[in-house]
């Protein structure tokens, strides 16, 4: 698997510059690693210990799976229950960490979930109404800690320390490590529980992993959005509190301001004003896409399962092999095959671009060549071909053996999950990046809660007479969401201001 790239800027944000500069008392360079390097680990941990829980509770609902777990529990638990919780405290977890900084919550989030889990097990060993109390407040932690929320703040802290070039490929890579730790899980989670025949097991696998990784993070890991440039967003933000209208002063004025921090994020998708006058759609384009693509792209994995159960007889070590394959494939894709495709191409995409001479730095030479972003448009159209196509295949194939291969296919369309956000992401002030990105997955969040009503609904009608419908329809939806990117221009990347300008 290709390693992330070492990104070490020495220059305040721009839109080609990261966040967070260059230490001058790091340790040598022959030691040093990049922080995207170190957040590896963190990516890699929290996906594990989550789908290990995931696997666990789903075994003991159907007391007849013992094998890898199942693609109905795990999607439908993320499309139900985990969107819902992402949609509501995500905005106010951005909020936060635009002020206190990202390693703090990062700290929280990975805190919350050790204390989750340990309640958990102490609840195992209380009765009566102690036990009760314990057990009620391991589930609500549990809805504070979930691995979208944890996955958001690491895709957050990448964007800030990734520059425009560098972004799309380290998304790719981060996300890609990421689901190798579900891999991992989905490998490892029904053995290690019917091997010990302890279902505390996983509990104390997922402790022990946390609190190595809240300790790992608060040694190493650096913080990715430095106190001057939170500052300097407390300023800009202060700034148009003031412009909008008169200093709220009344106590209902204030708790009006503190109900609208949860939807903060959304006023990014109002277009803004370029130098020329006219309105930036970007944002507003990647939100309707991902809105629609989630709708009809989150409730599909549970809809081809429930076909291969019911039609094909899957157990459950059988459904395992499957989401193995699928994971397997798509860590391939995001880590490897994603970040050499776009080493490969970006020549052939590139252009000179002649900077203003009010925009150029004293490093930056009079034309720069950077990528176009129909490059990053082009991989993402592709990716959801890619996935219409193996959804279709996958369910009108017979065997077990072809089955795995378009499940594979399946997987090697996911590099459409961080390339959009990183789409959206650059057609901002670096320094709103992370609110983008957060109105980004709430636009997903939306997506992904409404899919089991509709596409559900349609399979559910379907299933015993046209089985392969909702995946026609899958494929329609998404190929519509797709195409509406092609409306996205360069000239709607993020330029810093002339009059910001030294």
């Amino acid at each position: 698997m290709a390693s992330i790239q070492d990104v070490s800027p020495t220059k305040l944000p721009s839109e080609r510059a990261p966040l967070l500069p260059e230490r001058q008392d790091a340790i040598s360079s022959e030691r040093q690693f990049s922080p995207l390097t170190l957040l590896i680990p963190l990516a890699v941990a929290t996906r594990l210990t989550s789908t290990l829980l995931q696997l666990h509770y789903w075994r003991l609902s159907n007391q007849s799976s013992v094998g890898c777990g199942s693609q109905q529990m795990t999607t439908s638990h993320q499309a139900g229950r985990y969107p819902r919780n992402y949609a509501q405290f995500q905005s106010v977890i951005s909020y936060i960490s635009s002020r206190l900084g990202r390693k703090p919550v990062i700290l929280g989030a990975v805190a919350v979930s050790f204390l989750a889990y340990f309640l958990m097990v102490c609840s195992q060993y209380l009765s009566g109404w102690p036990g009760a109390t314990v057990l009620a407040a391991s589930l609500l932690l549990q809805a504070f800690g979930n691995p979208l929320i944890m996955m958001f703040m690491v895709n957050i802290y990448t964007v800030d320390i990734s520059s425009a070039e560098d972004r799309t490929p380290v998304l790719s890579a981060i996300n890609g490590w990421a689901i190798l730790g579900q891999s991992v899980s989905f490998a490892i989670g029904g053995l290690v529980t019917t091997k010990t025949n302890n279902p505390l097991i996983v509990y104390y696998i997922s402790i022990s992993v946390l609190g190595a990784i809240f300790v790992y993070v608060l040694a190493l890991l650096p913080e990715s959005l430095p106190k001057e440039k939170r500052d300097e967003l407390r300023r800009q933000r202060l700034a148009q509190q003031n412009v909008e209208g008169s200093a709220r002063r009344n106590l209902s004025s204030r708790l009006i301001s503190m109900v609208a921090i949860a939807f903060e994020p959304l006023k990014q998708l109002v277009p803004a004003r370029k130098e020329d006058g006219r309105r930036n759609w970007r944002v507003v384009y990647c939100a309707i896409h991902i809105i629609i693509a989630m709708l009809a792209d989150s409730y599909t994995p549970v809809a081809l399962t429930l076909l291969y159960t019911t039609k094909y007889k899957y157990n459950s070590a059988q459904t395992g092999i499957m989401l193995t394959t699928l994971s397997l494939s798509a860590v391939f894709c995001l880590t490897y095959t994603i970040p050499s495709l776009i080493r490969v191409l970006r020549p052939i995409y590139a252009r000179k671009v002649v900077l203003p001479e009010d925009q150029q730095e004293p490093s930056d030479d009079a034309a720069v060549s950077t990528s176009t972003d129909l490059l990053d448009v082009h991989i993402i159209f592709v990716s959801w071909v890619i996935n219409a196509i193996s959804y279709i295949i996958a369910s009108a194939t017979t065997t077990r053996v072809s089955h795995l291969i378009a499940v594979s296919a399946v997987g090697f369309s996911a590099a459409h999950i961080p390339i959009t956000r990183s789409l959206a992401v650059s057609s901002v002030d670096p320094l709103k990046q992370g609110e983008v990105l957060a109105a980004i997955e709430m636009m997903s969040s939306i997506g992904a809660f409404l899919s089991p009503l509709v596409m559900g609904s349609i399979f559910t009608a379907t299933i015993s007479s046209q089985p392969m419908l909702v995946f026609y329809i899958h494929a329609a939806i998404v190929m519509a969401a797709a195409s509406l990117l092609f409306l996205v221009r360069d000239s709607d990347r993020y330029q810093k201001p002339l009059q910001t300008q030294d």
